[in-house]
């Protein structure tokens, strides 16, 4: 005899309403306790197909195949690690010296946009350039008193999260070779029973899509990231390369996007009196925006049930409900939310026709 569907999610708006509550338990509360195996699982479910492939053409199990792919992550991840914080201790003297320099630099150009405004117009500005120069001055001395010594005191704090982020990608990568030895027999096991059925049919979409998402996103910020780089660059821009990068990994905030670089960049130009790179910069924010449109409709697609102002709002809504982890539980959370409701409602439908 079937189960008759319980009446209380017969109703579809009480049904959203109860999903929506569960995701935002499940992000705020499971979510943070389970996130390794989560990501285990996750990475297992991309990577199965070809992992079973090859273990028919080699007979090596599941689990080596893993272990080796992490080592070699894990190796990579060290050497860029090592060379970067190399790098960063080496130079940081220097960097802290170039960004006085460039401190003192935007105050020069400032005070000097606004003498000439006033010759140009004939208007004494002697009171806005003292302005400037004591606002420039209180931050050097709140800097150096305040901002610099709360820094270095935070380094244990810094190193406790590096501690334990190194923590989580620890038991992240033993989760996922213990998940890859039994990874066949828990699909039996879940498939066995009709609702643990629709359980996994949820993960799998949610996967895919989550998949589908990042995948059309990466080739969109990496074709932006390019096209800002070299524009940049060939504009003579200082270090037109990490802001290239930069403005790509910032697109993927909707409606900001490279703005948040290639504006202030252009604005800073123009304050230099660099009319040329100021233009190059504003025709770059067109372009970007435009290869974004004409992109993420190719790669994206009305199909997924993903647009724009829907990840504007599940991201907005992400960070006034997470923080900065908003970001990215936000659009998960929604990608999470309809296609559980989806999935749901279909099992609904089916199950009252069969009832009739």
């Amino acid at each position: 005899m079937q189960k008759k569907v319980p009446g209380i999610i017969r109703n579809k708006g009480l049904l959203l309403l109860l999903l929506t509550g569960a995701v935002y338990f499940f992000l705020k509360y499971l979510c943070p306790l389970v996130m390794p195996v989560l990501i285990a699982g996750v990475f297992l479910t991309l990577c199965y197909p070809a992992f079973d492939d090859f273990q028919k053409k080699t007979r090596i199990k599941k689990q080596y195949m893993a272990s080796t792919i992490l080592f070699l992550i894990c190796a990579v991840l060290m050497v860029l690690v090592w060379f970067g914080g190399y790098a960063l201790i080496e130079n940081l003297p220097a960097i802290m010296k170039s960004g006085d320099g460039l401190l003192v630099e935007v105050k020069e150009n400032l005070t000097g946009m606004v003498r000439e405004f006033g010759d140009r117009f004939e208007l004494d500005v002697t009171e806005l350039e003292e302005g400037i120069e004591e606002q420039f001055t209180y931050f050097f001395a709140h800097f150096e008193e305040r901002i610099l010594p709360e820094l270095i005191g935070n380094t244990w704090v810094y190193v406790g999260w590096i501690g334990r982020t190194v923590g989580m990608l620890a038991v992240t990568m033993i989760a996922i070779i213990l998940l890859a030895k039994d990874y066949d027999s828990i699909l039996a096991l879940v498939g066995a029973g009709e609702g643990s059925r629709v359980c996994l049919e949820i993960f799998l979409k949610v996967i895919r899509h989550i998949a589908a998402f990042l995948k059309a996103q990466f080739m969109i910020l990496f074709t932006i990231s390019l096209v800002c780089v070299c524009g940049l660059s060939l504009a003579g821009i200082k270090n037109g390369w990490i802001f290239g990068i930069a403005a790509g990994i910032l697109d993927a905030l909707p409606f900001i996007g490279t703005g948040i670089v290639l504006v202030p960049l252009a604005v800073w130009n123009f304050i230099q009196g660099a009319y040329f790179r100021t233009i190059i910069c504003l025709i770059l924010y067109g372009i970007c925006a435009l290869i974004r449109e004409f992109m993420e409709p190719k790669l994206v697609g009305k199909g997924m049930g993903i647009y724009p102002v829907a990840v504007l709002a599940a991201i907005y809504a992400g960070v006034k409900l997470f923080g900065v982890a908003g970001i990215i539980k936000g659009p998960f959370g929604l990608i999470l939310l309809t296609q559980t409701y989806s999935t749901i409602s279909r099992y609904i439908d089916n199950k009252s026709r069969d009832e009739l």
